[in-house]
């Protein structure tokens, strides 16, 4: 009998991860067998879960919140993606050594890009929140060479640790970026106009919930993108829409093609995305 790739998804909570159906899905493509795990784990209980999964023939774990960061920690080899993160959302096993990756910019740049023909040089980007999803995209976005990157967030510590986290990593002054902090209601976000609005903040994950966002913050903008994938439209792509964004989409294309990336690292297999695509799991 064919031995199976043993491949899992972490987080807490993690009841809603669509990653094993996924994973099958590219998996059935090559006829490859896999058997893919769905585990809650805890911070505190991470080192020990890796350290089994690998010592019992585990090849790939996908990482989600709230453990990209503190895995790191427990990889062998950083890739450059996950360095300039300063977070991973894959790890997997290679020549008896954890190699920690980030695959979640190159999801969103490729889904951005390549599904929704929405290109990144030269535009102006908003990006809402400074927390761990942001931080896993913005590299990726700057090697896109934008005319501008906003990072609005509440909070101004969050905003000054992700500047300067990204300055000892990346020569910003490439790039027109500004780091913003402040109630996410007020103008100050009407300082520009922007082809692109990303919301990274978890709003999205508690149901019929706004933020307040000032509503001429769309006058022109192309696309308003919500890291944050749903069955439904989210109140931030609702609001969006309503005050004059051309397009939303939520973050599905992105956990796709974040997805067919990692199942390349753990198999050498580059799956096709398109179905899954135009027609998301339940």
């Amino acid at each position: 009998m064919d031995k199976k790739l043993k491949l899992a998804v972490i987080g807490k909570p993690i009841t809603h991860s669509k990653s094993p159906k996924i994973h099958q899905d590219f998996a059935n493509q090559f006829d490859e067998k896999i058997e893919f795990r769905k585990d809650e784990v805890a911070p505190d209980k991470l080192e020990t879960w890796l350290a089994d999964f690998f010592k019992d023939g585990g090849k790939g774990v996908s990482i989600t919140l709230p453990l990209k960061e503190a895995a790191l920690k427990y990889a062998d080899e950083i890739s450059d993606r996950a360095r300039l993160a300063s977070a991973c959302n894959v790890i997997y096993a290679k020549d008896e050594k954890l190699i920690a990756d980030c695959t979640d910019g190159v999801g969103l740049t490729k889904d951005l890009e390549e599904n929704l023909k929405v290109s990144l040089k030269d535009k102006k980007i908003l990006i809402l929140g400074a927390g761990g999803a942001a931080r896993g995209i913005i590299p990726s976005i700057i090697e896109k060479n934008p005319a501008r990157l906003k990072i609005a967030n509440r909070t101004e510590s969050k905003a000054l640790l992700l500047k300067e986290n990204l300055e000892s990593k990346v020569n910003l002054n490439e790039t027109d970026i500004i780091f913003e902090a402040g109630d996410l209601s007020d103008d100050f976000l009407l300082d520009d106009s922007y082809d692109l609005v990303i919301n990274s903040t978890s709003v999205s994950t508690q149901v019929g919930e706004s933020m307040g966002l000032p509503k001429a913050l769309y006058s022109g903008t192309k696309l308003a993108y919500d890291l944050f994938y749903s069955a439904e439209k989210t109140v931030f792509m609702q609001e969006a829409l309503e005050n004059g964004a051309e397009k939303v989409s939520d973050g599905w294309g992105m956990l796709v093609e974040q997805g067919a990336e990692s199942f390349r690292l753990w198999t050498n297999l580059i799956p096709d995305t398109s179905r899954l695509l135009e027609k998301p799991i339940d």
